[in-house]
């Protein structure tokens, strides 16, 4: 090879994005065929992972995403560029289903069979379930997690499980694959899959990662990084408050929030897409708790439209104050809620968030005006007259009351739950993570936070439906 020559083997063996583009070929789901080009979350993953391997020599990493990514796509197309390019190099892939191990095959044997003449290494074997480069001693292969003690005699350098929540006798298979991986520089364990709820291996797995326990690094891939979920817009479309809501929390277009509701449509529930398509960890494993006061039927049956919405008697906005003002403190929960002419109670804004207690007081008259509500009602427990005072600063003659317990959350919230079941209280249109609050909400509490949304919406609806007759003892 002369110096030229030379500079562009190396830096195809040096930058794989580069090599992907150049080398390797996939397919569209038109049935084309065309360069493997890497989307946004794929140089993302590359980014999180090279960054690591620069770090420490080696990759341990966790993949949470949603459905069709081409995360799989890219572990598979960097496995093959590496035992392309490195001696002794044995990687092996381990799926949730025989099918899916075989589809993951068909894609590093086209990565193969397309790759330029003058960069393809030998093959010595390319059947249908293994791929061996004679000269370089490397290797290539699959196996289904439905078969026992797949993986455990290798030797593996890189190793990809894909989907992982969905493994059958999950962690008998880690313990015993994981072990044929050395410790040592060079070497890749790769682990992906979208959610499968809050239980079993993958999601212990990336808790601890999230938490700094285990020695792996814990990459997450929103859904709206993915240029084709996406419709095109023929007519003005109005959104939901919902809508408009998430819209602006994640800097979407209007494209990517139709592609989304015709998404929701298609899986039966904004629950369903969540966990298939999250935009954050949160929403991936959310999983409601058996023991909570809520469910997601509940809700979901008494839930109204703003079209069936009756005309309202009293509104209040209900706040339930974070105790500090940093990027670890809890939520401020703010819940504006109705009182309707038919006597049932209507959630009918979620203005929960992190603020500063100017900002939330703000926020709360805001609200107040917005709605032409009755009344500013808040916790003061924690707060005291700093509550009162952080609101009268933004606007002194507000109504405002100060509410403060003499019980525990869960024993405040049973009257208010009794309620729902029978129907009396309502969310107009849909409050996703007021909605994970309660549906988590137990004696024991939650594991992660404070729920300060539900705290404010039992608040609301205390001062509006139950008042001075209620049997559990309130000071006011």
């Amino acid at each position: 090879m002369d110096e030229f020559e030379r500079q562009v083997r190396q830096r195809l063996k040096d930058n794989f994005p580069h090599y992907a583009a150049k080398c390797l070929k996939i397919r569209l789901k038109t049935g084309g065929i065309e360069p493997f080009l890497l989307n946004q979350a794929q140089l993302y993953i590359n980014h999180r992972l090279e960054k690591q391997k620069r770090r420490k020599g080696k990759i341990r990493a966790i993949i949470l995403k949603g459905r069709q990514q081409g995360c799989s796509t890219y572990v598979a197309g960097r496995f093959y560029w590496n035992i392309s390019h490195r001696y002794g190099m044995n990687a092996f892939v381990l799926t949730h289903l025989e099918e899916a191990a075989k589809n993951i095959y068909k894609i590093v044997r086209r990565f193969h069979d397309y790759c330029p003449r003058l960069v393809r290494p030998q093959a010595a074997i390319a059947n249908n379930k293994e791929l061996i480069l004679d000269i370089l001693n490397s290797s290539y292969k699959i196996g289904s997690a439905k078969s026992q003690g797949v993986g455990r005699s290798e030797t593996i350098q890189l190793f990809h499980g894909s989907e992982v929540a969905y493994w059958a006798q999950a962690t008998t298979h880690m313990s015993g694959i994981l072990q044929a991986v050395p410790d040592m520089e060079g070497t890749e364990i790769i682990l992906e899959s979208t959610s499968n709820g809050g239980t079993g291996l993958f999601y212990k797995m990336c808790m601890e990662a999230e938490a700094g326990t285990i020695p792996y690094e814990l990459i997450f891939v929103p859904w709206f990084w993915q240029s084709e979920y996406s419709v095109k817009i023929d007519k003005k479309i109005a959104l939901t408050d919902e809508e408009k809501s998430y819209m602006q929390e994640y800097s979407l277009k209007l494209e990517q929030i139709l592609w989304r509701r015709a998404k929701i449509a298609e899986l039966g529930s904004i629950w369903a897409f969540r966990r298939e398509y999250p935009s954050t960890i949160e929403e991936a494993f959310h999983s409601d708790n058996p023991n909570a006061l809520w469910s997601r039927e509940l809700l979901e049956k008494n839930r109204v439209t703003d079209k069936k919405l009756p005309p309202l008697q009293r509104i209040v906005i209900a706040i339930d104050p974070a105790t500090t003002s940093n990027s670890n403190s809890d939520e401020t929960g703010i819940i504006v809620a109705g009182l309707g002419e038919d006597g049932h109670g209507y959630v009918l804004e979620d203005a929960s968030g992190k603020y500063s207690p100017a900002s939330w007081a703000k926020k709360a008259i805001f609200l107040f005006d917005k709605y032409n509500a009755d009344r500013i009602v808040a916790e003061v427990n924690q707060g005291g007259d700093m509550v009162e005072h952080t609101i009268r600063t933004q606007r002194a003659d507000i109504a405002y009351k100060s509410l403060r317990a003499s019980r525990g959350k869960f024993t405040r919230a049973e009257p208010i739950a009794a309620l729902d079941e029978q129907g009396k209280i309502h969310h107009v249109g849909v409050f996703g993570k007021l909605e994970d609050q309660l549906c988590a909400f137990t004696p024991q509490g939650q594991e992660s936070s404070s729920p300060d949304r539900a705290d404010a919406r039992v608040w609301a609806m205390s001062e509006l439906m139950l008042g001075k007759k209620n049997a559990i003892p309130l000071i006011w």
